[in-house]
């Protein structure tokens, strides 16, 4: 039964190989990471000559996943039902999902899964061990029961194929009670974006991993050819496969997408073609052609050897009429001319120009005009920025999934609280099986073009003496390029340094009056005056 079952996943296995070489998804996306990764001449026989290239696919590649992966989001659960318990539960999830996402430094993996996904087109993030832990996936390595359908939760099964070391399938095969004698190694069968593949002295395996949905509960298990090796698991509670995609521009009728390199290679060939056209055409310039008479000249090789001396015959007078140097005609500034053209259209049609990749001078442009050619810019980006917003809310559906899966008795969980103090939270387990949340994603922008117009303008009403400075500094965000927490810390200590000049003038005046009073007490005294202070004062003549 065993056997029978690792046959059947190894053909749906190979099923999805013949779907990925059918629609050369290994060879056009390792050739896609080879431009992305400098690798711009490959099987191009140079003589061993090293061919200059110029790589604008790269800085269009990092500007579009900072633009992406740059937006802050918040994972927000609220329960369907007003309920007090309910809101109460959902506030510690949302606690939850703080840390979570600190502890699995998914900033990091987001940012990975972004870039990814602009090189390839597609990119997966897979959640295991509880969700406590991620993995990203490569689009080669993933295979869906439908190919067609861009819906990864409706697929009928998901395949993850890796290659592992042999003794570590092992293990966990005996853990499982499998025989571990039946783990062998083999070959990589097919070509992936990594093609130097780190050799094990035991060798090393492929391991596919199946994820399926019976009657709405995911089931998985690990196979390698010949054995499974994890058996079929039911993870009671858990209704989401626990991998989520990100696409970056979805292609017709298919569940993968187009990336941003695949539209820029034919263009940037050719940008490097015309740059080594140009950088030939000067080579030879600088070194014209000799001819030379091959009856008059015995050594021709020592031509151009400095201090040589040449053998001739006949009269050395006649040297100059045996020796002659072709000179080239010089290099058309239309190549140039070509060339900056071809790259700098590219870039804008990439949606990467100057503009948007910050190379304008901000002296020379005022921060509004900035950030409006940026967010012009930004605008064919709204398609992908929405995908990766979609892809956060699959994660944190996913998340909550295995929460509620793999807490039957309940979630007791650490949560930062809102003055950053560490505390227990405890959801009990009867509200967790009967909460119903909706998940949404709140995206807080992080433009630094922004920043800089907003604290232009607060800087501007405060020359204009329409803020006063320490409201000006108040007012800024705490993350803005004025030291705010310097400048507050200044404005405090003057206003101490203010309160304590105050103090000691209300102490001298109050010294003074002291003075005053006893004098003028003395002065009544000796001429007459009796009563109090205020009846010596009326007493007294003006």
């Amino acid at each position: 039964m065993n056997d029978e079952l690792a046959q059947k996943i190894w053909e749906l296995y190979q099923k999805g190989v013949d779907h990925h070489n059918k629609m050369a998804l290994y060879s056009k996306t390792t050739q896609a990471y080879d431009f992305y990764e400098d690798r711009q001449w490959v099987g191009v026989e140079a003589g061993g000559e090293t061919l200059p290239f110029y790589n604008f696919i790269k800085p269009v590649v990092k500007y579009k996943t900072a633009s992406i992966a740059m937006n802050e989001m918040a994972i927000i659960y609220t329960p369907l039902e007003s309920d007090e318990v309910f809101q109460q539960a959902c506030e510690v999830l949302n606690r939850y999902a703080e840390k979570q996402w600190e502890k699995l430094k998914m900033a990091t993996l987001a940012w990975e899964l972004v870039k990814a996904g602009n090189i390839a087109g597609d990119s997966y993030i897979y959640f295991y061990d509880g969700g406590n832990k991620a993995q990203i996936i490569d689009n080669t390595n993933i295979y869906l029961g439908d190919e067609q359908l861009a819906d990864i939760q409706k697929q009928p099964y998901i395949l993850i194929s890796e290659r592992l070391r042999v003794e570590d399938v092992k293990k966990i095969a005996e853990a499982n009670g499998i025989d571990p004698d039946e783990i062998t190694s083999d070959e990589q069968e097919h070509q992936t974006n990594k093609p130097i593949e780190v050799k094990d002295d035991n060798g090393k395996c492929t391991s596919v991993l199946k994820l399926w949905k019976d009657n709405g509960v995911v089931h998985f298990c690990r196979a390698t050819r010949n054995v499974v090796y994890e058996p079929d698991t039911a993870i009671d509670g858990l209704t989401f496969y626990p991998v989520a995609s990100f696409v970056v521009e979805q292609l017709h009728n298919s569940a993968r997408g187009n990336g941003e390199v695949r539209p820029l290679i034919a263009n940037q060939i050719e940008v490097n073609k015309t740059l080594y056209r140009r950088s030939s055409a000067v080579k030879t310039a600088a070194f014209p052609q000799v001819v030379y008479d091959a009856e008059k000249i015995d050594n021709p090789e020592m031509i151009g050897e400095a201090g040589a001396a040449l053998e001739v015959h006949g009269s050395v007078a006649s040297v100059k009429d045996m020796i002659a140097y072709l000179q080239p005609n010089g290099v058309s500034n239309d190549a140039k001319v070509l060339g900056d053209e071809m790259l700098q259209t590219t870039k804008d049609l990439a949606g990467a120009g100057d503009a948007a990749l910050g190379q304008i001078n901000p002296e020379q442009a005022s921060g509004n005009a900035i950030i409006a050619v940026r967010d012009q810019a930004a605008i064919p980006l709204n398609e992908s920025i929405s995908n990766y917003k979609q892809c956060i809310e699959d994660i944190a559906n996913i998340w909550y999934s295995m929460w509620v899966a793999y807490n039957v008795e309940g979630m007791q969980v650490t949560i930062t609280d809102e003055n950053g103090q560490e505390q227990q939270a405890v959801i009990d387990a009867e509200t967790l099986q009967q909460l119903q949340v909706n998940v949404r994603v709140d995206v807080s922008q992080a433009n630094p073009y922004s920043r800089y117009a907003q604290e232009k303008s607060l800087e501007n009403l405060f020359m204009n003496q329409q803020l006063s400075f320490e409201e000006y500094i108040n007012a800024l965000d705490d993350s803005s390029s004025v030291p705010k927490n310097k400048m507050l810390a200044v404005i405090e200590k003057r206003k101490q340094q203010q309160d304590n000049e105050l103090m000691m003038q209300n102490q001298q005046l109050q010294a003074q009056n002291q003075q005053l009073n006893e004098y003028v007490n003395q002065v009544a005294q000796q001429l007459g005056y009796q009563g109090g202070e205020q009846d010596v004062v009326q007493q007294m003549p003006v």
